[in-house]
């Protein structure tokens, strides 16, 4: 069966796999493993609608896994990786985008660590002059307490 692809076309699930000749279950299986890695397509009204070019990324798929010794995971990725779906860098490995959006937060951080560090030092001041304070009504106190003992001694003579 010949069909005619037009520039335009949007297949549903049912639609791709009857083009690529497979069950609608692998078709779902593609796309959930496509959704892993954080590929998506679009939709139309709630459902997935699939492009001319969706459907040629689903036939290289469908062929790159027909290889021996190929496992889902890694054709998805093989594909994914040929049609530019996903950046050939690590996910742990930063952009110089990611870089860039992390330089203002740096920034930012430094300002709050240096608040908290100022904050701290007032506190730590202010309890220092507190027991100080402490420490000099105590002495006050002591003070008052042995002068009654030797005014009481010295009236109990």
């Amino acid at each position: 069966m010949l069909r005619v692809i037009t520039a335009e076309a949007a297949y549903t699930t049912e639609e791709l796999a009857d083009i690529l000749g497979l069950p609608l279950s692998t078709i779902r299986k593609y796309n959930f493993h496509f959704a892993k890695i954080g590929v998506q397509f679009t939709k139309n009204q709630g459902r997935l609608a699939y492009t001319n070019d969706d459907v040629t990324i689903f036939h290289e798929l469908k062929e790159v896994y027909a290889r021996p010794e190929m496992t889902l995971e890694k054709a998805v990725i093989t594909v994914a990786k040929k049609f530019n779906l996903i950046p050939d860098t690590p996910p742990n490995m930063p952009t110089e985008k990611q870089i860039l959006s992390l330089e203002p937060r740096e920034v930012q951080m430094k300002e709050i660590q240096s608040y908290i560090d100022a904050k701290f030092e007032e506190r730590e001041r202010q309890l220092i002059s507190m027991a100080r304070e402490i420490r000099a009504l105590k002495k006050a106190q002591q003070q008052k307490q042995s002068f009654y003992r030797w005014l009481k001694t010295f009236f109990e003579k």
